[in-house]
């Protein structure tokens, strides 16, 4: 094949790609905080929870409604499939207190600190 076969293969190719990918990557990069909540929240941290025992929504929302329950704690978001909690809070909130949230929510939930 001459190069000009090969560069409408692979633009045809790209295309492909960007047209599978496209509504995923646009998803990803508007869940992304703006300049400006970062800011604001330059008193809190970010920590990243594994939790065990998550099989469903309904169990997400209760470990979700456990962890917002604690006092400090701005945000919180779970997702089941990846087996994560992300949870905004005050700098004075402990990890333990965390984990002691998650498993408050049901005897099948264990969590442990991923990342802060």
């Amino acid at each position: 094949m001459d190069r000009e076969k090969w560069n409408a293969l692979a633009l045809v190719a790209l295309v492909l790609v960007l047209a599978g990918f496209g509504p995923w990557l646009v998803h990803e990069v508007r869940s992304l905080p703006r300049p400006v909540a970062l800011a604001a929240r330059a008193h809190q941290r970010i920590v990243t929870l594994e939790v065990g025992g998550l099989t469903c929504s309904r169990c997400a929302a209760a470990v979700g409604k456990s962890l917002e329950s604690v006092r400090g704690v701005a945000q919180v978001d779970v997702r089941y499939r990846e087996h994560r909690a992300f949870v905004v809070c005050d700098r004075a909130v402990s990890d333990s207190t965390l984990r002691t949230a998650v498993h408050r929510a049901g005897p099948g939930f264990l969590a442990a600190v991923a990342g802060s």
